[in-house]
């Protein structure tokens, strides 16, 4: 009997696996790019990453330290708060 035998039929089609169980990109990859854009977003916005993390999610202080460190991830539903975050505060514009 393998560990799996006991898994539900995912989509009816005899995957054993939810999609995001496939690991097809590797998990580390998707975490530098997140890391990548919450740099990039925090820059352009003139703010710390860290402090977008703890307005977009109450994140704790030292939670961003934490993801970079690979000591910790957010889970996706902490990850799709913050891209709505980011994506419903975009960097203003300076008036020239």
């Amino acid at each position: 009997m393998t560990i799996f035998s006991a898994m539900p039929d995912f989509g009816g089609r005899g995957e054993k696996y939810p999609c995001n169980m496939g690991y097809q990109y590797p998990i580390t990859a998707s975490m530098e790019q997140l890391i990548a854009d919450v740099e990039a977003y925090a820059a352009s916005v003139d703010r710390k990453p860290q402090a977008v993390l703890r307005d977009a999610i109450g994140a704790g202080w030292k939670e961003w330290e934490s993801w970079k460190a690979g000591k910790s991830s957010p889970t996706m539903a902490r990850v799709d708060r913050l891209r709505d975050y980011m994506a419903g505060h975009p960097p203003q514009e300076d008036a020239a």
